[in-house]
């Protein structure tokens, strides 16, 4: 018998989110992912997608809303008053584009995004942004349980290499990736392509 999602076997399908009725969440596209302690692997084009999905939200105004994580002033990473706490360029906010700090790898901890979508009526979420297995996997796991719908675009969101609990090496970010997503589309989210959702 080959491997299904719980999804596929309760017959049931996530809607996939779009412009018209979903908000796009970025969250935590900074430079401490580029060039600080915290460097991805494969981040150019998941940066790219990341892009191409702001474009598109823009372009149907959609609902757009970034988030960038702030850590202990002076501490290692997300430092708020150092050189990497900043949006990358390429997928800065538009001056009419809310930005929200958080200090927790959900997006909705400590913040007001769930009163911001209830106020304007959002019911689904897309994902992009950094990192795989955390802000993205805590945030979707959130969403899912306050009853959002969640879209994730895969190929938009990346991660890094860790090292293995039992000693033996390093888990290589693409492995770490591609079972995240595996995990969070069992039954948190429709994980799909930025192609798939700019293209419906």
């Amino acid at each position: 018998m080959s491997a299904q999602t719980m999804l596929q076997i309760a017959g049931a399908e996530l809607p996939l989110g779009t412009p018209k009725n979903a908000a796009l969440i970025v969250i935590d596209a900074q430079e401490e992912y580029r060039d600080g302690a915290l460097s991805l692997s494969g981040l150019a084009p998941a940066l790219d997608n990341v892009a191409r999905l702001i474009t598109h939200w823009r372009d149907n105004g959609g609902t757009i809303i970034h988030f960038v994580h702030h850590g202990a002033p002076g501490g290692p990473v997300f430092d708020p008053e150092g050189r990497y706490v900043s949006i990358m360029s390429e997928v800065a906010a538009a001056d009419d584009e809310p930005v929200i700090v958080k200090h927790v790898p959900n997006a909705f901890g400590g913040t007001d995004l769930q009163d911001r979508l209830q106020a304007a009526g959002i019911q689904q979420l897309v994902l992009a942004g950094f990192m795989s297995h955390v802000c993205i996997s805590t945030t979707a796991r959130a969403g899912h349980e306050l009853g959002y719908p969640v879209t994730i675009a895969e190929d938009a969101v990346t991660t890094r290499d860790l090292p293995a609990t039992d000693g033996r090496g390093a888990i290589a970010a693409a492995e770490l990736h591609r079972a995240e997503m595996a995990i969070l589309s069992d039954i948190f989210a429709r994980v799909t392509t930025t192609e798939a959702i700019v293209s419906a």
